[in-house]
Formats: structure tokens, sequence, C-alpha cells
């Protein structure tokens, strides 16, 4: 999970708690991967129509519960993040619950954010180009 932060509530997906976050990678794969609602829309209005999970796409066995992310709460060791599938909703837990876990990679929320290969690749071969005209030029001073 890639949101660990103070215990800040909102519908709006703008804070580590509550509904329609997609900043976790649960919370990346509820709503924008498989399209599922969660109970509240972002403006706190509920129940949504169509809310729930009923998108599982190619996972076969995802259960409508709440999941495990492997995340520690940094404030309290004692609870983890989780996330759940039956209504979208994101928060901690006490660690001793028995609760499922998903088997997730980190990547498809930083991607959103990455320089494109594109443009990292134009900006490799600028710097390459700037150090061969560098050395050009230095080796005809030095003659």
């Amino acid at each position: 999970m890639t949101v660990n932060g103070p215990y800040v509530w909102s519908y709006d997906g703008t804070t580590s708690y509550g509904y329609n976050n997609t900043s976790s990678e649960m919370g990346h794969l509820y709503y924008t991967e498989l399209g599922n609602l969660g109970y509240y829309d972002t403006s706190g209005s509920g129940p949504q129509s169509g809310w729930g999970l009923n998108n599982t796409g190619d996972f076969q066995n995802l259960i409508s519960s709440v999941y495990w992310s492997g995340t520690e709460y940094a404030t309290d060791t004692l609870y983890a993040w989780t996330f759940v599938f039956y209504n979208g909703y994101q928060d901690t837990f006490y660690k001793l619950n028995d609760f499922y876990a998903l088997a997730v990679r980190s990547g498809d929320v930083a991607a959103a954010t990455s320089v494109p290969e594109p443009t990292t690749v134009a900006l490799l071969g600028i710097g390459l180009a700037g150090m061969a005209v560098y050395g050009v030029r230095r080796r005809r001073q030095r003659r």
C-alpha cells in the first residue's frame, strides 16, 4: 500500500482513510482497474447505485471481504492498512484480526506518475550528444 498518513477521513479519495481512494495498490485495483464503485460516492452520498465488488476481472475467488495490505500503520504498529472489497473502504485495523491477503505488485499506481519511456530515451540521447560535443571541443582545444 502506498499511502501511510495520519488518520484523515474523506469520501473523495484525497486522504489515507475512507472511500474512493485510488492511491493505494488495492484501491487502484478496486476502483480503477476493475471499475467497481464504493458504497459512497465522492460527495459522501450513499449508497450509490451499483456499489460493491461486482467486477473481479481475471481474478478467481476474489472475495467481497477485508484484505490486509502488508503495510503497518506507521503511527501505531499494532495496526496495519486494509482495504474492504465489500464496499471500497480503506482503513487500518488491529493486526490480530483474521482477514484475507491479496498478493499485489507495486507499480500500477506509481506508473501513472512516472516519466514516459520515450521522454527518458530522448533525454538520454540529448545528454549523450552534449557529452560528445563537449569531448570534441576539448580535443580541439588541446591541439
